[in-house]
């Protein structure tokens, strides 16, 4: 397993592994919502990210991470992937480039919520997301944390 920059041609791979993680993820919001943001998120979120996948030991990608400076824009794994280590594992990677990282979890999505607090990510602010009307938390962390 290894962890190395996304290439351009991986995007459409990237946008699958975000699409049926965030509807698996997100229950509370229209599996159609994530479906109608695919395009962009390849035509433009992923092409602004610094993006880095994890190579599994079949040699496929297992998941991702985008950053966007200092703000963790997308964390997603492959949904049959998901429970072995990879998020943590990309999130380390992360932390090892940044002195601070900033990122917004659905305060719905309780298992992002825990994972995120569990690494060290603290409650900054509250927030509506304006595109779906969730509540989210703001977070940050910080390497001179005690964690």
């Amino acid at each position: 397993m290894s962890i190395r920059p996304a290439k351009v041609e991986e995007l459409k791979e990237l946008v699958a592994i975000w699409l049926d993680a965030s509807i698996e993820a997100h229950h509370f919001i229209a599996p159609q919502y994530w479906k109608s943001q695919a395009a962009e998120m390849e035509n433009k979120y992923l092409p602004l990210a610094q993006n880095y996948v994890i190579i599994q030991d079949d040699l496929t990608i297992g998941g991702f991470v985008s950053m966007l400076d200092g703000y963790l824009a997308a964390l997603f794994i492959r949904v049959d992937s998901q429970r072995k280590g990879y998020g943590k594992l990309l999130l380390d990677w992360v932390k090892q480039q940044h002195e601070e990282i900033q990122l917004k979890v659905y305060q719905s999505n309780t298992k992002a919520f825990n994972f995120y607090t569990k690494n060290g990510f603290i409650i900054q602010a509250e927030a509506v997301d304006t595109e779906t009307d969730e509540k989210e938390f703001v977070m940050a962390w910080t390497k001179h944390s005690l964690t």
